[in-house]
């Protein structure tokens, strides 16, 4: 009889098998954190690059903040008139009433660079359909086309904003953007081609948005859990705008003479003052209807935005509510990725001219 062969023991069998088992599960472990640690680095480095894109927007939108036309017929400096940047929504669309402070939200009110721009041939009367431009621009329309946007600015102090909706030779079609000023244009005002930008925090929906005024309203970035706007200004009163010979406006009486105990001086001179809410908000009032402003706007020279971003993913936002605006999943420390921030601090190059 031959050699019986000899059997695999029951314990050989469940030493085996648990050997197995731990290496799967080393293994699984293993995958597992690699997983982890792919999604915390993949979750950073897209955290950071939101930070960027947010940077770059608003770093760009508001060093041009104040832009104007400064030569042909409608050259004009918009900083002696307009606020460049005002502390809320402005637009046909969810505007925020004149007397509103935001931190949340600012817009910023600049001229197109390179644009024509263009003065009235006839007076536009208060809330203007159709607008008609002097010849004399080398563009049709002076550049004015469907989709653009158009400021109608007076010496005292009011202005209205305008969206191209067609143009025929140099007769404009327009709707307004807001309720409006109820102000009449005399002709030879400056029809200045502008861009007039909304950026908002979407609380609810931690979304920073921009709005055009008109149509526009588009997410820019998302998680954006924080947004901060102060402003910083001169502690010597605006001069401008001064209205023509014998008027008045929010800044001086007809004979001439300034208002100064409504403006007075806040500061040492030379040095930029915060500017809280209260004194943004109190007048005294420049222009009129949903465009009118708080003259203390125009000593603004410099705007600093603080936003705060979370990490999409919860997995990798722990539960320090110090360092997670909302709290996730994540429990271990070496891949949590905390809340980022960004300052940006501008100082727009057009509100350095006087």
């Amino acid at each position: 009889m031959g050699r019986r062969e000899r059997g695999v023991a029951l314990i050989e069998v469940v030493i085996g098998s648990a050997i197995g088992l731990v290496a799967i599960g080393v293994t699984c472990q293993l995958a597992a954190d690699a997983q982890m640690v792919w999604r915390s680095t993949a979750a950073r480095a897209d955290l950071q690059q939101r930070l960027r894109v947010a940077d770059d927007l608003l770093t760009r939108a508001l060093r041009e903040a104040g832009a104007g036309p400064r030569t042909g017929p409608a050259r004009a400096s918009m900083m002696r008139g307009v606020p460049a940047v005002v502390p809320r929504r402005l637009g046909a669309r969810g505007a925020d009433p004149p007397d509103e402070f935001r931190t949340d939200a600012f817009t910023v009110i600049a001229a197109v660079p390179g644009s024509e721009h263009g003065v009235l041939l006839t007076a536009a009367p208060a809330r203007a359909s159709v607008i008609e431009l002097a010849a004399g621009c080398a563009l049709p329309s002076c550049g004015f086309e469907a989709g653009t946007s158009l400021m109608l600015l007076d010496r005292s102090g009011g202005y209205d904003i305008f969206t191209v909706a067609s143009a025929a030779g140099p007769v404009l079609t327009v709707r307004q953007q807001g309720t409006g000023s109820s102000t009449e244009y005399p002709a030879g005002t400056p029809a200045i081609a502008v861009e007039s930008t909304t950026f908002m925090l979407d609380a609810s929906a931690r979304v920073l948005r921009r709005y055009d005024g008109d149509a526009s309203d588009l997410p820019l970035v998302d998680d954006v859990v924080g947004m901060r706007v102060g402003y910083f200004g001169e502690p010597e009163p605006p001069v401008w705008p001064r209205p023509a010979a014998g008027e008045s406006n929010c800044l001086y009486a007809s004979d001439g003479s300034y208002f100064s105990a409504l403006m007075p001086v806040i500061g040492a001179p030379g040095r930029l003052v915060h500017l809280a809410d209260a004194m943004l908000t109190d007048g005294p009032w420049c222009g009129a209807g949903d465009t009118r402003f708080d003259a203390d706007l125009l000593r603004i020279r410099r705007v600093r935005v603080s936003l705060r971003l979370q990490a999409t993913d919860p997995a990798v936002r722990g539960s320090d509510p110090v360092r997670f605006a909302n709290p996730g999943r994540g429990r271990r420390t070496t891949v949590v990725v905390p809340d980022a921030s960004v300052e940006i601090d501008v100082t727009p190059r057009n509100l350095r001219l006087e």
